[in-house]
């Protein structure tokens, strides 16, 4: 089963209610009594058992307000106008795009991901619970396969967390570049992050402490040959149990080199790295991604491959 685009994708203005007046003055409702107070049930602490991976995750790695703000003030501080049509690859539960529709009633946001439960769960807690009715309507949800989807036309396509690579061989991700040209608008820009440094190539678990529970990222196992690296996610709760290969990765690590070499062939022009920066008294990233020319020799490092379609 598939989802279908529904009516509206144009983004549409909800009409107003009906003000109701009484000798020239609105019409308020009475003020309901105040209801006493009862303190709020505190919230059961999580296991194993009742966690669910997804809302972990989203807790965990993901960033989606501010995400959408990076991408929304870079792509107009780039091309001089703003970030309009957003296309989310191996979109997962979508809530980036959910938060780029929010941000703008001009703004519309495709989600393309494989894996319908996925898909379905984003729909349940995601869609419906942040967007209204009629922001709904300018998210297209698409259970495809990356490869695939060229239209609607995006202004921008982004592959973040690493997710593009599953395509293990050149032609593969070659491919994949190629249809991202020909999916967007002219002057539209393709964002894929990237990942690297001697401490990605080390079998380490790292361990992050969030509320209720911890985060373990494990870097399982790399091969210097093949460049195939397997990494998995873990959950760990206050009860002693854990959730163990919550998700699971089998991935190529791809070179910065190799990426904007794909990019260049494919058509991308002026292609660049946006690295981030680092922050010297906690000894990891910054945040703060700028255009550089030259990496720093970082133990472990983050950035982004920018390329553009030329017109526009």
């Amino acid at each position: 089963m598939r989802p279908t685009r529904g009516p509206g994708w144009q983004s549409a203005v909800a009409p107003r209610p009906t003000q109701r007046y009484h000798f020239g003055m609105v019409a308020r409702p009475a003020k309901p009594k105040p209801k006493p107070s009862s303190p709020r049930p505190r919230a059961k602490p999580l296991t194993a058992r009742t966690a669910d991976r997804h809302e972990l995750y989203q807790r965990a790695v993901q960033a989606p307000a501010s995400d959408a703000a990076f991408y929304a003030r870079w792509f107009q501080k780039y091309t001089g106008r703003p970030l309009r049509v957003l296309r989310e690859d191996f979109c997962g539960t979508a809530v980036l795009a959910c938060h780029h529709v929010l941000r703008h009633a001009d703004n519309r946001a495709i989600g393309v991901d494989l894996h319908w439960p996925t898909l379905a769960w984003g729909r349940i807690h995601n869609v419906r619970k942040l967007l209204s009715a009629e922001q709904q309507q300018r998210l297209l949800l698409l259970q495809k396969n990356v490869l695939d989807v060229r239209a609607p036309k995006a202004d921008a396509i982004l592959a973040l967390n690493f997710s593009y690579s599953v395509f293990k061989t050149r032609a593969e991700l070659a491919a994949y570049v190629r249809n991202c040209f020909r999916a967007l608008r002219p002057g539209g820009i393709l964002f894929l992050d990237a990942w690297g440094g001697p401490d990605v190539l080390r079998q380490v678990t790292d361990r992050t402490r969030h509320r209720g529970f911890v985060y373990e990222w494990e870097q399982r196992r790399y091969d210097p040959i093949s460049h195939e690296i397997t990494c998995a996610i873990h959950f760990a709760f206050p009860d002693g149990t854990r959730l163990r290969d919550a998700f699971v990765y089998d991935w190529r690590l791809w070179t910065l080199a190799e990426l904007r070499e794909l990019f260049v062939e494919a058509g991308f022009a002026d292609v660049h790295v946006l690295w981030e920066g680092t922050d010297h008294q906690k000894g990891g990233g910054n945040g703060v991604f700028r255009r550089k020319e030259k990496g720093d020799m970082d133990d472990a490092w983050i950035s982004i491959v920018v390329g553009r379609k030329p017109g526009g």
